[in-house]
């Protein structure tokens, strides 16, 4: 990584508050700086690594990595924090939905990419081996892009390693969520979020998500900030007391996409967190002319993860998901 500081910042690496941005080496790379905030604590400690805007329309994972630059004192700290607040530089001022606008691929599916790969690939493989390398742990957040609302929720990804996986799922645990959601081992098989790539070398990775439509939330963001500050309590990095959680944090652990039978409008008639019955209407797809065309209905018992604010939609897309209750009997997943 090539670092130039701001004025008034700190050296980096040294003590105190650093601001400016860098390159990464990648030569596929080189059009792009990325911005960043690194707080460096006057003991040695753990090393956390934050990042919002794979996604530029989820504004309120930026704007809370924005507030946590200022949350943190190096005077009163272990270790520490570094914070990319939008990864996704090409798709700024470009509200790109889901994809960087320069390959077209969703970077929150590219992971862990590749050195020789599209510019996506090559960005997830900088991320993580050029500024994520040397972290005791990794966050990214999310917050429901241009037409998504989503449920407050987490996820980490599962081993089959009990020590690695019940770390991972305590640093899901300490956001106020909804939902923890915990992918199987068979999620590591294929590209995929952070956490995926970051479990392949046992290194501990989260995501995060509260927001939607492109909206900045109070709401959203303190979900966010505050939960980042419960995982540097977690780890030691500082020493206050963590906030508690109030909502049920139901642990999740399969994962069900309802898609659109038919172009038209779709209306949705449940929500984010709530608990749909096999067999629940979910919604119903009408034309423009106000003719019900189809009714859609729960595939399966679980929790609405998220859904489509936007009701135009074509056939095959994704209206919402579905996340079911971990089995009860696996002692792994146990909260």
């Amino acid at each position: 990584m090539k670092i130039t500081a701001q004025k008034n910042s700190c050296r980096y690496g040294e003590e105190g508050v650093f601001r400016g941005t860098f390159r990464f080496d990648n030569e596929i790379l080189a059009d792009y700086t990325w911005p960043l905030c690194e707080i460096r604590g006057a003991q040695h400690g753990p090393r956390l690594c934050v990042s919002a805007g794979v996604h530029v329309n989820e504004v309120s994972s930026i704007e809370a990595s924005i507030r946590l630059q200022r949350l943190f004192e190096p005077e009163k700290m272990r270790g520490s924090v570094s914070i990319i607040p939008v990864i996704n530089q090409p798709a700024v001022h470009a509200y790109s939905e889901y994809i960087c606008p320069v390959d077209g691929k969703n970077i929150n599916h590219t992971f862990p990419g590749r050195t020789d790969g599209t510019f996506s690939e090559a960005l997830c493989d900088a991320v993580l081996n050029e500024w994520v390398k040397e972290a005791d742990c990794y966050i990214d957040m999310h917050g429901g892009d241009l037409k998504e609302k989503v449920s407050w929720f987490t996820i980490f990804q599962r081993t089959g390693d009990d020590e690695f996986d019940a770390a991972a799922r305590n640093i899901a645990m300490c956001f106020n969520s909804d939902i923890v959601l915990a992918l199987g081992p068979e999620y590591m098989k294929r590209p995929g979020r952070p956490p995926t790539a970051c479990a392949l070398r046992k290194q501990v990775a989260i995501m995060t998500e509260a927001g939607s439509n492109g909206l900045l939330s109070e709401h959203d963001i303190s979900f966010h900030v505050e939960g980042v500050l419960n995982v540097a309590r977690l780890l030691g990095i500082i020493d206050s007391q963590p906030s508690s959680a109030t909502n049920g944090r139901s642990l999740c652990d399969s994962y069900i996409w309802v898609e659109c039978p038919s172009d038209g409008d779709f209306h949705a008639e449940v929500e984010p967190g709530a608990i749909v019955r096999q067999g629940q209407r979910l919604g119903f797809v009408r034309d423009v002319f106000g003719e019900s065309l189809v009714e859609v209905f729960a595939p399966a018992t679980g929790f609405v993860l998220w859904r489509i604010t936007h009701p135009s939609i074509r056939k095959g897309d994704a209206l919402l998901t579905i996340v079911q209750e971990a089995d009860a009997n696996n002692v792994h997943l146990k909260i």
